[in-house]
């Protein structure tokens, strides 16, 4: 489930420009200007990290230039720092598990999306817990890491909004790739079921959330994969997504986590023909 994020208000975005410093190719790879993007705060009631790591990433909260950070399309390659930002956001009840990362990128790796920030080990974010599982973003520098700071993980679903079954794993995995019976991914449906949005705490109010999702939704728009985006918050986040034009369906009756969650709806823009 996405991360509680509170935000002021939403503010125009940049364009997203190609970044040189990614493993995957210039189309799966963006950029981000750091202009424009406004300041929220990642509430992380699972994740912890220490006073002088918080203190030394959290400085100037709205300047992202010691990032520079790039968007680009999960794959499966990013399973265990998938898992290791997940571990650091979310409270365990919260959490999703490996399995169901390696399911979904496995299953529809294109459907989700990863911010990363490129970073030798004698910098700051190299104290993050995603940092031990980065990899290597140029051959000719090993020792600089493209390290996940923020993510979103999602399936397609065939309801409008996120359902228990989009949340599970299909009856025959992992002895079979393919989508059978209404668990998890339907590659038919026309509905985006976003099951984790995370950002590392360790970056607390440098609007890493925004950005990633921000960036999310403008692929999706683009690609015209689906006709809506669908997602389960708690009330302190309702604002927060009602800011890129979500809209709040009222309370989900999914007990995951605890419930209380709110059914979130984000219904993409009809394509004008010829647009």
């Amino acid at each position: 489930m996405p991360r509680d994020l509170t935000t002021p208000e939403a503010k125009s975005e940049p364009l997203l420009t190609a970044s040189p410093d990614s493993q995957t190719s210039a189309g799966d790879t963006k950029a981000i200007d750091q202009d424009g993007y406004s300041e929220f705060t990642i509430h992380h009631s699972g994740g912890s990290c220490s006073s002088s790591t918080s203190k030394n990433l959290g400085a100037n909260k709205k300047d992202l230039s010691d990032l520079h950070p790039h968007v680009q399309t999960l794959s499966i390659a990013d399973v265990d720092i998938c898992v290791a930002l997940e571990n650091a956001t979310f409270p365990e009840d919260e959490r999703c598990s490996r399995e169901k990362f390696i399911y979904r990128l496995t299953t529809c790796p294109e459907l989700s999306l990863g911010l990363f920030s490129v970073a030798s080990p004698d910098e700051p974010i190299a104290s993050t817990p995603t940092y031990a599982h980065a990899r290597a973003s140029d051959s000719t520098a090993p020792h600089r890491k493209n390290t996940l700071i923020a993510q979103v993980i999602a399936t397609k679903c065939t309801s409008p909004i996120v359902t228990a079954n989009s949340m599970e794993l299909p009856l025959d995995w992992p002895s079979s790739a393919k989508t059978n019976g209404s668990r998890g991914h339907q590659e038919q449906g026309r509905t985006l079921a976003i099951h984790s949005l995370a950002a590392l705490p360790e970056f607390k109010g440098r609007g890493l959330g925004k950005i990633v999702m921000k960036s999310y939704i403008q692929r999706m728009e683009s690609s015209g994969i689906a006709d809506r985006i669908a997602l389960l918050t708690h009330d302190p986040l309702v604002g927060f997504y009602e800011a890129f034009g979500f809209q709040n369906r009222g309370k989900s009756e999914l007990s995951f986590g605890g419930g209380g969650w709110n059914d979130m709806v984000y219904e993409i823009p009809r394509q004008r023909p010829g647009s």
